[in-house]
């Protein structure tokens, strides 16, 4: 029997599966994080640590080739090596595509949102994910001593959650 945390409200219950909804704040929860009662998973845990860049000037088909060659959701903009916005898969789908724009000459820095939300690598995932929930964003860039060091998706906490909820199973088996 496992122990799950709800990412909202961090109440934690108890069964081979996690509930549908939050008992404790009737949240229906998209995904619950597996409770880990020794060391509280970090955004460290997650992180997925190359950093695609490219320059705000770049077209937004060289964003969509390069996140598809690295498997990835968003390139980090830069202006003179400077970060100074993000694109996302979002972005391209919804500004490009349902747009009928041509990816090829349109310029990231016409699809780019601007502000890029972080948070550092020792922040409990359950802070991260309420970030993300509080911003309506899927991504935050990840720093560790001042520095980006990699970026952390709900698409990566979801899949890492998985992983580990199947390897302590395993565990105890």
């Amino acid at each position: 029997m496992g122990k799950w945390e709800c990412y909202r409200c961090s109440y934690v219950s108890e069964g081979d599966n996690p509930p549908e909804e939050c008992p404790n704040c009737h949240y229906s929860v998209t995904f619950w994080i597996e409770s880990v009662e020794e060391r509280p998973l970090t955004v460290k845990d997650f992180v997925r640590s190359t950093l695609l860049k490219l320059d705000a000037g770049s077209s937004v088909l060289d964003a969509a080739r390069l996140m598809r060659q690295n498997d990835a959701g968003s390139v980090l903009v830069t202006v003179a090596g400077q970060h100074v916005g993000i694109v996302t898969e979002h972005d391209i789908l919804y500004k490009i595509a349902a747009e009928d724009l041509p990816a090829s000459s349109v310029p990231l820095r016409d699809v780019m949102s601007t502000t890029v939300f972080s948070t550092r690598s020792d922040t409990p995932i359950r802070d991260a994910l309420k970030l993300m929930a509080k911003h309506h964003i899927r991504r935050l860039l990840v720093t560790e001593d001042g520095k980006a060091m990699g970026m952390v998706s709900q698409r990566s906490i979801l899949g890492g959650s998985f992983r580990l909820a199947k390897d302590s199973k395993e565990d105890r088996d």
